[in-house]
């Protein structure tokens, strides 16, 4: 219900510079979300607030969902909604996370790409958070 009120609520549009992480809720289920707000509107329109944007508009510009390494839908979501708004999560101290290797395992899928995978790992919580953590070629000139 959060992720509803934020995307179609109006504040994300009454606020163009928040940024909004939906956490601990794995992602497998956003893209159909999405999907379903948009076709709410498309075919119904706003129910509360008239907006200019697709909700989809608004997660895309706006939010971010998390991740964790052994979740099966992963690459489908990439596919669907791009890998530039997923963050990666390990789910500790979770007893159904996977620790320690959390990182590790999702560094070794093979169905996601290396492109995505380093998104999902580092540049999107670093974009995120508006940090500028160190590259490992740059964490290497650094150690010499």
């Amino acid at each position: 219900m959060a992720c509803l009120e934020m995307l179609c609520g109006g504040v994300l549009e009454r606020h163009p510079k928040l940024r909004v992480a939906f956490m601990e809720s794995g992602c497998g289920w956003i893209a159909s979300w999405l999907e379903r707000l948009d076709n709410h509107v498309k075919n119904w329109g706003h129910t509360s607030v008239k907006l200019p944007h697709l909700p989809s508009e608004y997660f895309k510009r706006q939010c971010c969902i998390s991740a964790d390494p052994d979740e099966v839908m992963i690459p489908g979501i990439v596919q669907v909604i791009g890998d530039t708004n997923i963050l990666f999560a390990s789910d500790y101290p979770h007893p159904d996370g996977i620790f320690p290797g959390a990182v590790a395992e999702m560094a070794e899928r093979k169905d996601i790409s290396e492109a995505s995978k380093s998104k999902i790992l580092a540049e999107n919580a670093a974009r995120f958070f508006r940090t500028n953590p160190k590259t490992k070629a740059q964490a290497k000139k650094s150690k010499r």
